[in-house]
């Protein structure tokens, strides 16, 4: 997968998974840690436009410009998707413009509209 690569560096499972899932959702390849070694590992074999994490992990000096920290219930969890959207500049895509595809190219949940069956 080509693009932005978002890294989840959160201690917490539960925040991780959170953060993990939503990213995804936008079409952005997302990487997740939870432990410290997890972190130096992943850092040394990709690079990552942006890194989330929750504080409990030591960043490297070198990510401090990409890294955020988000907290459950903060601001950056509760617009996650947008911040992320306005950080790495992804278009929201808005399924009305999807109108044009041709049949092969349309989403499943839109395959049959219109058919009577």
């Amino acid at each position: 997968m080509t693009g932005p690569k978002v890294l989840v560096a959160c201690f917490d499972s539960e925040l991780r998974s959170a953060c993990f899932n939503r990213i995804s959702a936008l079409g952005v390849r997302v990487d997740a840690v939870g432990d410290q070694r997890g972190l130096v590992r992943r850092l040394k074999r990709d690079e990552y436009v942006l890194v989330l994490h929750d504080g409990a992990l030591e960043l490297p000096p070198e990510i401090s410009e990409s890294a955020h920290l988000v907290e459950p219930g903060g601001a950056l969890d509760l617009a996650l998707e947008e911040r992320v959207r306005a950080i790495l500049e992804i278009p929201e895509r808005l399924p009305e413009e999807d109108e044009g595809l041709p049949e092969g190219n349309r989403p499943p949940w839109e395959r049959h509209r219109g058919r009577d069956w």
